[in-house]
């Protein structure tokens, strides 16, 4: 009968890596979305309305600031404009600040005073249109171009823009 004799063989003992888990794939360049999407940025279709107008050198830094802070203002009095669906006692894991009344009626008043002057100007409806629903004016199409019949109404619609920022930007005492 024979015996079975182990030899030692020296045999090779595997390590294994410190990372566990799938090894990483290298990614190539840097993901800018579908072709869609990169075609409509292209386009500036994704671009907000006063940040259009900012880049063409239609508004000025300081009114692009002065319809920023409009919009602020709106969202922390009414949320931020739009459809959507929340769950208002679901808070994402994240500690919440605590609510300080009287900064909030402070802003608050601050943005029914800026609303108030608007009014009184007549510039309310397309500064809400512009700065906080992010409507496109006619004259920021991209699709239809400005005719010569056009002209003055694209005219008196920027004017009617810039007066409206001018008006908020006096009421907040900023200057260029």
């Amino acid at each position: 009968m024979e015996t079975y004799v182990e030899e030692n063989r020296g045999g090779a003992i595997l390590r294994f890596p410190r990372r566990r888990g799938r090894p990483r794939t290298t990614q190539r360049n840097h993901d800018t979305g579908t072709p869609e999407l990169v075609m409509k940025r292209l386009l500036g279709e994704t671009a907000e309305a006063l940040d259009l107008c900012l880049e063409r050198g239609i508004i000025t830094q300081q009114q692009h600031w002065c319809g920023i802070h409009l919009r602020w203002l709106y969202t922390l009095r009414y949320g931020a404009p739009g459809v959507r669906a929340i769950d208002p006692t679901h808070l994402g894991g994240l500690d919440t600040k605590i609510d300080d009344p009287l900064w909030r009626g402070a802003r608050e008043k601050e943005f029914h005073e800026a609303m108030a002057a608007l009014a009184k100007s007549g510039h309310a409806p397309l500064m809400m249109n512009v700065c906080i629903y992010n409507e496109r004016p006619r004259f920021l199409s991209l699709h239809k171009p400005v005719k010569p019949e056009r002209c003055r109404e694209t005219s008196k619609m920027i004017d009617s823009l810039r007066d409206g920022l001018d008006v908020l930007s006096n009421h907040w005492h900023r200057k260029d």
